[in-house]
């Protein structure tokens, strides 16, 4: 690996938000944003993200979303919690530039760094609560703390 290839693979923590919940059909959804720059998501990626889910159809249950605009596409991945702690996922993205259109990607892309941050946090306390004994509005009501990682 060449050092040019090395800085442009530096780790540099993005912001990381929790941005509500949605209800969709029959599932319940936190959702999270995670940007590289330091402007919010915008509202509109927030409504057209949750056009997609809510039309897709999927998620049933328990489950999160992350939105994530990144250095080369807007992200939106979706996961929702089946029987025996197996979590479901569909992915789609859309260009940075034009008009805002989630395109579904097929594997063998899951998730990148950033993104593990809220999925790591969602799996442990799926765990703690869901596979403890405890209620949907438990695991619904904690969120990761927004910040930097």
């Amino acid at each position: 690996m060449t050092t040019e290839a090395k800085a442009e693979t530096a780790y540099r923590p993005r912001a990381v938000r929790s941005a509500g919940r949605w209800e969709a059909d029959h599932a319940a959804l936190k959702l999270f944003t995670i940007t590289a720059t330091p402007e919010p998501m915008s509202a509109e990626a927030i409504a057209l993200a949750r056009e997609t889910v809510v039309a897709d159809g999927s998620a049933n249950g328990l489950g999160f979303v992350i939105l994530h605009r990144g250095e080369e596409a807007l992200w939106l991945l979706l996961h929702w919690w089946l029987p025996g702690g197996i979590l479901g996922q569909l992915l789609w993205s859309s260009p940075l530039a034009g008009p805002i259109r989630f395109e579904a990607r097929d594997r063998p892309l899951m998730a990148c760094v950033w993104e593990l941050v809220p999925i790591s946090f969602e799996r442990d306390l799926y765990v703690r609560t869901i596979m403890h004994g405890r209620s949907a509005e438990d695991y619904l009501a904690a969120s990761l703390p927004d910040g930097s990682y």
